[in-house]
């Protein structure tokens, strides 16, 4: 299939590699080779005013921008893209929550035919600012490629850190000293390798050797970078759940994490006491065992795979991929032979 460009506007550090390996699978899928832009000319003077110019809609070809945030649709019209002309542009944002970096670009379908977000509860404020054509389409994650492997389990760490944290659990050597205490094996934040690969290599490493994976909505553990109000999924909490592994934290108050995640695999703790939270975890891991791990890997096989989301992009985009629709049935004829009837659960 040559009829669609993907382009890609996500940065290249580690933090957004989970979303560029998607970008590649999803383009493997559709036999195009995806187009990664450099996010900062996306919020370029010069690509802001080429924003404002009328694209014609003509041509056979259409294309889909996955931005990392509401300003990156402006991608479609940086300087070396802006003479191509589409039949049809779609946008799939994924921190679709900065509703306030809605670009003039998106509104009123003058360029985007529909904009893709990753959380119900975003599309109204998306309407409120003038893009009416708004549909959900959720974060996801690659359970498939190595589903073998995933099941294959050999779990040696109780307790991995992840990413930021509330005050009370941010020291990992505290942590380690507490947790020891409580009889529980800690592993502090993965290292950082020499590039982002290496760094996404060692933390899917640290998830597959975790039985359970810390980690708090931005509710109660902000940052500079986090949204003032707004609680949201990020990617640990899907990539911890596609590995076996429990979340233990606090989990973001969103229709996508109701919807979605199992309520029995996330565990709520406090995020200001480190002694009861221990506690909480030591407690709920009694009885767990290798088939508490593969549940939670059938469940995010069944229910956070990227492959659910790509198809619900090709439906709405009018868009074929034989390879997908292959192995979408690959995985419900998987999912039929392996899950248990109480694994079976809707989507």
């Amino acid at each position: 299939m040559k009829s669609l460009d993907l382009i890609v506007a996500v940065p290249d550090d580690a933090g957004w590699a989970i979303i560029r390996k998607a970008s590649t699978l999803l383009g493997e899928y559709l036999g195009v080779t995806p187009h990664f832009v450099d996010v900062h000319s996306s919020l370029s003077r010069k690509t802001k005013l080429l924003a404002q110019v009328p694209k014609p809609s003509i041509g056979k070809k259409k294309a889909l921008v996955i931005a990392y945030d509401p300003g990156q649709l402006n991608a479609i019209a940086q300087s070396h893209l802006f003479l191509r002309r589409y039949q049809e542009v779609y946008g799939w944002v994924i921190d679709s929550f900065w509703t306030e970096r809605i670009p003039a670009i998106a509104k009123q379908n003058r360029v985007y035919k529909k904009i893709f977000i990753t959380d119900f509860e975003d599309i109204v404020e998306w309407n409120k600012a003038g893009v009416k054509n708004v549909s959900c389409v959720p974060w996801g994650t690659d359970v498939w490629s190595n589903i073998e492997e995933r099941l294959n389990i050999h779990k040696s760490t109780d307790l991995l850190r992840v990413g930021r944290q509330p005050q009370a659990w941010d020291n990992d050597s505290i942590t380690e000293q507490k947790a020891h205490s409580h009889h529980l094996h800690f592993e502090g934040r993965p290292p950082f390798g020499k590039n982002a690969q290496e760094s996404e290599r060692f933390l899917q490493e640290s998830y597959q050797r975790a039985k359970v994976v810390l980690a708090f909505s931005n509710k109660v553990s902000p940052a500079p970078y986090t949204h003032p109000t707004k609680e949201y999924i990020t990617g640990r909490w899907l990539d911890a759940l596609s590995w076996g592994c429990f979340v233990a934290g606090r989990l973001p108050n969103t229709e996508v994490a109701r919807r979605f995640f199992a309520v029995e695999s996330c565990w709520d703790i406090s995020p200001h006491d480190v002694d009861e939270g221990l506690e909480t975890i030591s407690a709920q891991l009694l009885g767990k065992d290798d088939s508490s791990y593969h549940k939670n890997i059938i469940h995010a096989l069944k229910n956070l795979d990227w492959r659910h989301r790509f198809q619900q992009l090709c439906q709405e985009m009018n868009v074929q991929s034989h390879t997908l629709v292959y192995d979408i049935q690959k995985i419900d004829d998987f999912l039929c032979q392996y899950s248990s009837p109480e694994d079976k659960t809707s989507l």
